[in-house]
């Protein structure tokens, strides 16, 4: 080759590099600007209440503004979620949380999350991108956000906070599993002792959800004024930390369009409605779960255990958590073919799982519930059963109402005590597969036109014919009694022969106290017996005894009585066992002691429930608890304890070193839907949040609702594109508000 010829050669060839690499930065650029090109098709339109309507070309992008939106209205709350959901909690709060983050990797909750990311459809991907993305770009955005621990966010860490929160927070906590069996089962596998104090798991009780729970009900035909249906959809969930809920609109140019709540960490509205259809989720009690206990007793073989004539081997890994402060820990992991092995009971490992833990589909099915336009596309939805904890009671504009008890119930063999740990090298006692949906306890179109769900039995639904037959279904499948919400569920819609709109909403805030008329006869007996045997001690007690004697049960801001029952109650009860009957004295004593405490925080045993229950957004501390001041600013509720009965609910426990009772949760995301039946005419919604849509103290969207809900009052929600545009007090796209 001629030099000519050589240079000219080398000379392409450079062009050819420069031109490729030019190429590649132009990729690389084109990369880079795809998140801020993702931004222009997205419209966020806030309302006067600060809820956000996202509006975006496609369900990715629209999921693009659900991560920028949640990120501007409560981005501490929505790290903190994700720290919890990936198992990293131990690098923010310290050791005290090293054993929380041992049991989310014991059940392998990031590999699993990240599998299912992989083989998403691509519409699910799209949301997950989409949204991860959304937040991504507020940080990007927002150089002074005070990130702790996570400043870029992974598709497929919503994944992980769902599992999380529904079955290693949910369904794991039914087992009952103490702090103390977790930490025996933690330093018998890792051979160390754990000397901080672990984070409390919270005591629970499968069998009769008092203290949380939700309330929902459907009507049609002739029990509304409606051509359609009616919804009411009435969460009870905690106001703050990794349970909150956060109100929000979907709509895009793909044809999806559903308002309803999420939490923060997750890209869609997973309970609520569009134009045809909607539905509520009333957590149940179903068996979904269990444990087993597992007999590791061959020292020359520590991972075998016994199963039936012989042996399995566990598996056993180990992996590294960080702790605050810069340790790494090296922790072990065990498993067997039962599941996680988390616990230690009397000297026996204990294993758990969840029904379809291991499976991928949870968001995929709300997100196709969402979507649905009917009764048909919406059954098609739901029965994969990959949405597995809660009731569902559906409403629509063809005048269908449907209850299903929903989730993926394992097929077990009769016999064995499945309220408790099991024999696991027992073959009989794995699970034999699942129920499908029409194994489930269900009623559609019931006769009475009506239907009601309090966490309760399946098997009183619509208080008719209609109802499911509990003979014909297995014994472990439903756990559920009767509650008090429930029996004033009843109340209100056998009350009432036909529900027009207003009445609809009126009754759906209501506080009547329905426990008050079984505690009301305990009392005035136990009153009438000390009066006979003492009665100096009566007359003091006669001023109070009389006060409730000619109470209605009823609370409202400016009535005493609800604040010295609810005290009354909560002494007496919460101490003992569920079902305990107290003795006169027990019940005399706990009214005196009521009052006694009142005199002391107030100098008067008449407080009224306005001055004793509040609604108050404080500070957090790191574990995003409130921090609660009497001499803050707070607002009177009517709302009552969930054990009491009632529409509106609060739960609100006496505090030690606080005189007022806050809110920590109950009613949560309220709303009220009218379905009609004719197409051409819009469904009719309102709602209502328990605080407001943004965490900023400064904001004027702060604690506007929990003014409206303590007023019993509801706001509209806005539902059409040209509605919402017409009612919007700023709109922009992501990154230039």
């Amino acid at each position: 080759m001629s030099a000519v010829k050589k240079s000219l050669f080398i000379l392409s060839v450079l062009i050819f590099v420069v031109s490729c690499s030019a190429e590649q930065e132009t990729a690389q650029t084109m990369d880079d600007a795809e998140v801020m090109h993702q931004s222009q098709n997205v419209t966020i339109y806030r309302d006067q209440w600060g809820v956000p309507h996202i509006h975006g070309k496609t369900d990715g992008d629209t999921a693009f503004g659900m991560g920028y939106a949640q990120a501007e209205d409560n981005f501490n709350q929505l790290e903190l979620g994700f720290i919890m959901g990936i198992g990293r909690s131990a690098e923010v709060l310290g050791e005290e949380a090293l054993l929380a983050d041992w049991v989310v990797h014991s059940f392998e909750n990031n590999e699993l999350s990240i599998r299912d990311y992989e083989n998403a459809s691509p519409a699910v991907k799209a949301l997950l991108d989409g949204y991860a993305a959304g937040i991504n770009y507020y940080i990007e955005t927002h150089p002074d956000l005070e990130v702790r621990l996570l400043n870029h966010i992974e598709p497929w860490y919503s994944l992980a906070l769902i599992r999380r929160w529904y079955h290693l927070g949910g369904f794991l906590g039914r087992l009952r599993f103490s702090t103390e069996e977790r930490t025996a089962a933690f330093e018998a596998i890792n051979g160390e002792m754990l000397t901080m104090a672990q984070l409390e798991i919270p005591e629970y009780d499968p069998e009769d959800r008092k203290e949380f729970g939700s309330n929902s009900w459907a009507a049609n035909g002739p029990k509304i004024e409606g051509t359609g249906s009616y919804l009411f959809i009435n969460p009870h969930l905690p106001a703050f930390g990794i349970g909150q809920t956060y109100e929000a609109h979907m709509i895009s140019d793909e044809g999806w369009n559903f308002t309803g709540y999420a939490r923060f960490g997750y890209p869609v509205p997973y309970i609520g409605f569009n134009e045809n259809l909607g539905w509520m989720s009333t957590d149940n009690f179903s068996n979904q779960e269990d444990s087993w206990i597992e007999h590791f007793d061959d020292p020359e073989s520590p991972l075998s255990y016994r199963y039936g004539d012989g042996t399995r081997k566990a598996t056993e890994w180990t992996g590294e958590i960080k702790i605050k402060g810069g340790e790494v820990r090296t922790v072990k992991y065990r498993k067997t073919h039962h599941g996680a092995v988390v616990a230690m009971r009397d000297g026996q490992f204990l294993s758990g799982m969840m029904a379809r833990y291991d499976e991928p589909g949870w968001l995929d099915q709300w997100y196709n519930m969402g979507r649905a336009g009917n009764i048909d596309e919406f059954t098609k939805a739901i029965e994969p059963q990959a949405m597995q904890f809660g009731n569902i009671m559906y409403a629509d504009r063809d005048a269908n109402i449907w209850y299903i008890y929903n989730g993926a119930v394992p097929i077990r063999t009769e016999g064995f005590d499945w309220n408790t740990a099991v024999d696991g090298s027992n073959p009989d006692t794995d699970w034999k597969g699942y129920h499908t949906l029409y194994e489930l306890p269900q009623v559609k179109n019931p006769v009475s036109n009506m239907m009601q769900n309090t966490n309760t039995t399946p098997f009183m639904v619509s208080m008719s014919e209609s109802d499911a037959r509990e003979e014909n279904y297995p014994t472990y499948m439903v756990r559920e009694g009767d509650n008090a919400r429930s029996r004033n569920a009843r109340r209100i819609l056998h009350k009432h022969e036909t529900f027009d709109f207003a009445t609809w909403e009126y009754e759906s805030l209501d506080t009547t106290m329905m426990e008050w008329n079984v505690s009301k006869p305990l009392i005035m007996g136990a009153y009438a017996s000390t009066s006979a045997a003492n009665p100096a001690r009566a007359e003091k007690l006669a001023p109070v005894i009389e006060m409730l004697d000619a109470w209605d049960g009823v609370a409202s801001l400016e009535t005493p009585e609800p604040t010295i029952y609810v005290d009354w109650f909560e002494g007496l009860y919460r101490p003992k066992p569920r079902g305990y009957e107290a003795s006169d004295e027990e019940i005399m004593v706990a009214l005196e002691q009521a009052m006694d405490k009142l005199v002391e925080d107030w100098g008067t045993w008449q407080v009224t429930w306005g001055d004793m229950n509040r609604s108050q957004r404080p500070p957090l501390d790191a574990s995003g608890n409130p921090i609660f001041d009497d001499n803050a600013k707070s607002i009177a509720t009517p709302g009552v304890p969930s054990w009491s009965g009632g529409s509106q609910i609060s739960f609100n426990i006496r505090r030690e070193g606080l005189i007022r009772r806050y809110k920590t949760g109950g009613n949560s995301y309220t709303a009220i839907v009218d379905f009609p039946n004719d197409r051409s005419v819009k469904t009719n919604a309102k709602s209502v949040h328990v605080f407001g849509a943004s965490a900023d103290p400064n904001s004027p969207n702060n604690m506007d609702q929990a003014a409206l809900l303590a007023a019993k009052m509801y706001k509209k929600a806005w539902l059409y594109l040209d509605d919402v545009k017409a009612n919007a007090a700023r709109s922009y796209h992501p990154g230039e508000e």
